[in-house]
């Protein structure tokens, strides 16, 4: 099969460390780092009648709290980020019409761990990159987006039903989505778990369905688990991802009305795969070689030589396509 009948190929694999070809990918974690600098640097102080009130509270209290009233006791004594306030993942505030927050969500996180945040941005730099240059940037951005609001209503719907109510935030579900449709595209290469451990992206994705089903189920059960991790958010991203790669949903048409599409530049813009056979390609079978090395081994395996032989082979792949 040659690269030209391949339905997910659009350009050359982006360099490492480099946001060359994924300005969407670029402005997601800029934008994540910016609200996750105003959480630790933009706080409310709690009044003093606060304080006295929450106080008395817990020494009146002769139950144990519920994990919802500790978090708004700690809101009472402790200094709370404004934005997180605002732009956090509520259900309560979500039902009452605060509806933005299925999808601010996501640019917020936990602002007394530096993980939370440095995990989501690595893998969506990681995968999203080569998503990214396969699908155009905005269409990359608009699948993103949709992954975020599609994994809040996962979390909001069994919240509804445990009746739990807690709100989270994070990036996590929409990364998950990223990192189910890069498996889906390439499930056989190999990423390196704690840089010595070899694992297969799709046996890496059966890993996370398993990490994130078992307390959700326990959840449905009605003994849930108090991990502190939107699980159900996640098992919503990795459905979307899935999803959107086995119906080959596109979204950039039906996000064309949305007014911030349009700001991120298409350089390579997604379409459908071209219907149409090309004559054959002298470099055919070398540009399959070195697809199957991206799949088996991961893209920074790839020579000088190699990155050479696929950027010809888009840049061919263009010019065709402008002819037509």
């Amino acid at each position: 099969m040659g690269i030209y009948s391949r339905d997910y190929y659009r350009e050359s694999t982006p360099e490492p460390w480099s946001f060359s070809g994924a300005s969407a990918v670029k402005y997601i974690i800029i934008a994540n780092v910016v609200v996750f600098l105003i959480q630790i640097l933009v706080v409310r102080q709690p009044s003093l009648s606060e304080q006295e009130e929450a106080a008395s509270r817990m020494a009146d209290q002769d139950q144990p709290l519920t994990e919802r009233q500790m978090r708004d006791l700690r809101r009472s004594m402790f200094p709370e980020p404004i934005v997180q306030e605002w732009l956090e993942l509520d259900t309560n505030k979500v039902v009452g019409g605060q509806v933005w927050r299925l999808l601010t969500h996501a640019f917020c996180h936990d602002r007394h761990g530096i993980f939370h945040i440095l995990f989501n941005m690595l893998f969506l730099f990681w995968f999203g990159r080569t998503l990214e240059m396969m699908y155009g940037s905005r269409e990359f951005l608009l699948f993103y987006l949709a992954a975020a609001v599609f994994a809040a209503l996962a979390f909001v719907g069994l919240d509804l039903y445990t009746g739990s109510s807690i709100p989270a935030v994070g990036a996590s579900g929409a990364v998950m989505a990223v990192l189910m449709l890069y498996t889906m595209h390439f499930p056989r290469e190999t990423i390196y778990v704690c840089w010595f451990i070899p694992l297969e992206m799709r046996w890496l994705m059966a890993l996370y369905l398993i990490y994130d089903l078992h307390p959700v189920l326990l959840a449905l059960a009605g003994d849930p688990m108090h991990t502190g991790i939107a699980h159900a958010a996640h098992l919503g991203g990795l459905a979307f991802g899935f999803l959107y790669a086995r119906y080959q949903w596109r979204l950039e048409r039906v996000g064309e009305w949305l007014p911030f599409a349009g700001w991120c530049v298409n350089t390579r813009r997604a379409r459908p795969a071209p219907r149409r056979r090309f004559e054959p390609d002298p470099d055919t079978e070398r540009v399959d070689q070195v697809l199957e090395k991206i799949s088996v081994s991961g893209q920074d395996s790839l020579t000088a030589e190699e990155r050479a032989i696929l950027q010809a082979a888009s840049e061919r792949l263009k010019s065709r396509a402008r002819g037509r």
